[in-house]
């Protein structure tokens, strides 16, 4: 079975590499797309979703903003599951600064602001794997990034779907443990590299629960 991939911002499909999955089933890294201006990430993933292919049961993973991507392209595809990791699920979780930064200022801000040096990616994300951050970053295009904290800042969080596994570190700098996530201790932003072998556990435990077809 196929399971759907969706990174987070500041990283790309390199960040997946590291997970040992059950050899019944696949990762395939969905690349993003451009948004279109003022698109919401409702209206993004429907766009998106048009990629995967449906025919078959699959699931889909997210990882950091590309859990919100899935849980929306979820609600239209209804894959087999859904497995979230380094998220948020409900607006209530989304950072403080960025809920109260007005849209106007989003708007105007200069897009080399949304490419921050990496000494504070280096924190923000919690990473040992420096050199690899680095390479992700410089590959990521900061205008993508203005676009997608204004589609988060405004995202609804409506609708229900299911079934949905979150897991998050209780190191995180950016997104915070809540409601039943599995929480891996001493797990940051980017424990999917840092803690490779404890994420592909909790995973494989996860898809234990499902059968493969």
């Amino acid at each position: 079975m196929r399971i759907y991939c969706f990174s987070g911002l500041g990283a790309d499909q390199r960040v997946f590499q590291y997970l040992e999955i059950m050899a019944e089933y696949t990762l395939v890294p969905v690349a993003w797309i451009d948004p279109n201006p003022n698109e919401s990430i409702e209206q993004y993933a429907a766009r998106i979703a048009k990629n995967i292919k449906d025919q078959e049961p699959f699931g889909i993973m997210g990882l950091s903003f590309g859990g919100v991507i899935a849980q929306e392209v979820a609600k239209i595809l209804h894959p087999a599951f859904t497995f979230i990791i380094s998220t948020i699920e409900e607006k209530k979780q989304i950072p403080f600064m960025l809920k109260w930064t007005p849209n106007w200022m989003l708007d105007h801000a200069p897009k080399q602001l949304f490419n921050p040096p990496k000494s504070i990616a280096n924190y923000l994300f919690s990473t040992k794997q420096k050199a690899l951050l680095a390479a992700i970053l410089d590959d990521t295009d900061p205008a993508f990034v203005k676009w997608a904290l204004k589609a988060l800042k405004n995202w609804k969080a409506e609708g229900e779907f299911g079934p949905i596994n979150a897991m998050c570190g209780d190191k995180d700098r950016l997104f915070k443990p809540y409601g039943e996530s599995v929480v891996v201790q001493g797990g940051g932003h980017l424990m999917v590299v840092d803690r490779a072998e404890e994420v592909s556990k909790v995973i494989n435990d996860w898809l234990r629960q499902y059968s493969v077809n």
